[in-house]
């Protein structure tokens, strides 16, 4: 579900890095290389897609469309992880905060997923089915290059396996239980 997610949120900024990238292109020096970033990566996948002029500025019609409502989505919900991460992390949780800041996370989750598939169902719309195929093709690709790269990590795990042991608990299991056996009367 998260690739799902990042490859529909990827393809409306792929569109649009891909709008700016052609824009900046036109106004500067052709021969002039720069240090490509990852939006900029994605911009040149598109770049595969053929788009016309007509069918880019459609897509930046519609990204600027939902350009707020997007930038609204996402603040509340960042608003959302602190307030409960702040209820968690309390000297004294209340479960019962807990369970509603959880709650007002996951509609805030919601509504950026529905703003995100609502662009992209937008801008497939502008797309041909020929573009449709290879956009599929390209995120096929771009997919099996992520799984080769997480195969390929120096300790074997994949990047996201990494930040989740970064965020272990300090105390193993055992020192743990030994904690618990100490305060047991």
């Amino acid at each position: 579900m998260i690739i799902i997610l990042s490859v529909v949120f990827g393809l409306g900024a792929s569109v649009a890095a891909f709008a700016q990238t052609t824009q900046l292109q036109n106004q500067n020096d052709p021969g002039q290389t720069q240090a490509q970033s990852p939006q900029t990566n994605q911009g040149n996948d598109l770049r595969l897609l053929g788009l016309t002029p007509d069918q880019i500025q459609k897509i930046r019609a519609i990204n600027l469309d939902l350009k707020d409502e997007r930038q609204i989505a996402n603040l509340k919900l960042r608003e959302a992880q602190r307030t409960l991460a702040e209820a968690v992390e309390s000297p004294t949780p209340n479960e019962n905060l807990i369970v509603q800041r959880s709650r007002e996370v996951a509609e805030a989750q919601a509504n950026t997923i529905r703003l995100r598939s609502l662009t992209e169902a937008r801008i497939l719309q502008v797309l041909t089915p020929e573009q449709r195929i290879k956009l599929r093709e390209i995120r096929q690709r771009n997919l099996a290059q992520r799984r080769a790269n997480q195969q390929q990590s120096p300790n074997g795990l994949g990047q996201r396996q990494g930040l989740r042991r970064a965020n272990a608990p300090l105390l193993n299991r055992a020192q743990q239980k030994a904690i618990r056996r100490q305060q047991k009367p």
